[in-house]
């Protein structure tokens, strides 16, 4: 049986997965929708908040790192939120692929 700290530690690395490819998703249909304004003369009214990522946050970074850490070892020490955690990832995975 595979090491729970380290089950836990793919679920999470899994979700983070799925959140980066869902920012990526969501910017590629927004250019996408920038793109068409500008070809169509149609004026661009929104300006979005640039996107400030662990990488390079400096003390927010530092917190979600913890955070992420935090929630990692105590999934690992619970059995049932382990199995709970990992059935969440596998259906959120699912939804994502067939999305």
């Amino acid at each position: 049986m595979p090491d729970p700290s380290w089950q836990a530690m793919q679920q999470a690395q899994q979700a983070q997965q799925i959140h980066q490819n869902h920012v990526r998703h969501h910017r590629a249909a927004h250019d996408m929708a920038r793109a068409h304004a500008r070809h169509t003369g149609a004026p661009h009214t929104h300006r979005p908040v640039p996107h400030t990522g662990a990488r390079g946050g400096g003390l927010r970074g530092l917190l979600v790192l913890i955070i992420i850490v935090g929630v990692v070892v105590y999934v690992a020490h619970d059995p049932e939120l382990r199995t709970a955690v990992g059935n969440f990832a596998r259906n959120l995975l699912a939804h994502v692929q067939s999305s």
